[in-house]
């Protein structure tokens, strides 16, 4: 019935509120959840013996990025490696993966890179997916100087809301000291690459 419809897209709204916009990928994660969602995906293919969507049904279903195919296992396996990525962001506060220590997490952030340029007729980027990896500030270049410079970037942010000022003192932080002194002279052009737009 329509009430027993809207009770379950309501349902998995809350689920995906209460697990970082992610959705059901298994009967394991959620069996009720799960079998709704295969059936709505026939209805949506108009499969034999299934009523199709209505046009509010298949709104609301688009509004919450709803997979219109089932992907369970890509589905599961890109949350696993978004969760190890997310690991190593909290443990060494950046995004700079040794290509030869980590192999297959270097490899999987080159093709979501990939994914969010549109190359290589890769599948887009999902809205959650794109959300989950714009909340922890992933970088879409993996040009490393520009990553090691959001992360000094970062840096002085911090020195800033600690201090109260930008002027970093040699002796208080002698990297962060240098750093801000060689952005000054390439904002100069005085002989240095010159800062990019986004910089």
């Amino acid at each position: 019935s329509r009430l027993t419809w809207s009770a379950m897209h309501a349902n998995l709204v809350k689920y995906q509120k209460e697990n970082d916009g992610r959705f059901p990928t298994s009967h394991k994660d959620d069996p009720d959840l799960n079998r709704w969602m295969r059936h709505q995906r026939s209805r949506m293919r108009s499969v034999y013996g299934y009523v199709p969507l209505s046009d509010e049904q298949k709104s609301l279903l688009e509004s919450i990025d709803f997979p219109m195919v089932h992907q369970g296992v890509d589905m599961r396996s890109w949350y696993e490696k978004y969760d190890q990525l997310l690991d190593f962001w909290r443990q060494n506060g950046h995004f700079v993966v040794d290509r030869m220590e980590d192999p297959s997490l270097w490899n999987w952030m080159l093709s979501q890179r990939k994914r969010y340029k549109g190359t290589n007729l890769r599948v887009p980027l999902s809205k959650n997916q794109l959300y989950l990896l714009e909340r922890i500030c992933f970088p879409w270049t993996s040009d490393r100087d520009e990553v090691e410079w959001q992360m000094r970037y970062d840096e002085l942010v911090q020195f800033v809301a600690d201090h109260g000022r930008v002027q970093v003192k040699e002796l208080e932080n002698p990297s962060l000291y240098e750093w801000t002194k060689y952005q000054r002279d390439r904002y100069k052009g005085n002989g240095f690459s010159e800062l990019s737009e986004h910089q």
